[in-house]
């Protein structure tokens, strides 16, 4: 006669209140991790991808700093409508994107280009200074340097902007670049506490730059968690 085997009911309990424990103690590093990659990995495709836009249009335009009529003024005072800006950045960026769809600010002072990997690009009037929202979540709940960055596409000198000063050192650039206004070139810079604009500072505007220093990954000192 063959013999069943089986287990108790406090064995099974025992094991189902062990992989409990080990859910538990896993869990949070593993939705830390995977948020972490996301954040990578849609930082580093959405630079690419708006370079790769910017280098298409050079082919038909020049080189940026030669796009006269981009410029929409200083971010105080634009001099720019909504409706010209949004026309100035599908010209020269957004016909060389993938994007589902575009829609105004609520406030009229900006636009939302919603691409569609599920990013979004936020551009103000002036079209320089620019914001990525890892996802649309983001939008109403922008967490800087965590599921929102700051970039800029600052390509020549403005008429407004002092050629000599020492904070643009680093922000003309040809390219789509993570916001480093102010930034001494340094790693250090990117964190320095007496800088509003460090990532860990008041307003985290660095965050990008520092996980691009990395090679788009984010750095074991980053200051944020998510």
């Amino acid at each position: 006669m063959n013999k069943k085997i089986a287990f108790t009911l406090a064995e099974v309990l025992i094991t189902l209140g062990i992989i409990g424990v080990v859910a538990a103690m896993t869990l949070p590093t593993l939705i830390q991790n995977y948020r972490k990659h996301e954040v990578e990995t849609r930082l580093a495709k959405v630079y690419s991808v708006v370079n790769q836009a910017i280098k298409l249009s050079t082919v038909e335009y020049g080189e940026p700093s030669e796009w006269g009529d981009f410029d929409c003024g200083p971010s105080g005072n634009p001099t720019c409508s909504m409706d010209e800006a949004i026309e100035k950045f599908n010209k020269y960026i957004g016909k060389n994107l993938q994007i589902m769809e575009i829609k105004k600010a609520d406030d009229n002072e900006g636009f939302y280009v919603y691409l569609n990997d599920g990013g979004v690009l936020g551009l103000p009037k002036n079209l320089y200074d620019m914001e990525f929202y890892i996802n649309s979540k983001a939008i109403n709940n922008p967490k800087y340097g965590i599921n929102t960055f700051n970039f800029r596409f600052s390509p020549k000198i403005l008429p407004f902007q002092d050629p000599n000063n020492p904070l643009l050192r680093y922000t003309i650039n040809s390219t789509f670049e993570p916001y480093t206004w102010s930034w001494d070139g340094t790693m250090e810079g990117l964190t320095n506490s007496s800088n509003s604009y460090a990532c860990g500072g008041d307003r985290d505007v660095f965050c990008a730059k520092m996980i691009q220093m990395n090679g788009w990954k984010i750095p074991k000192n980053y200051p944020h968690k998510f």
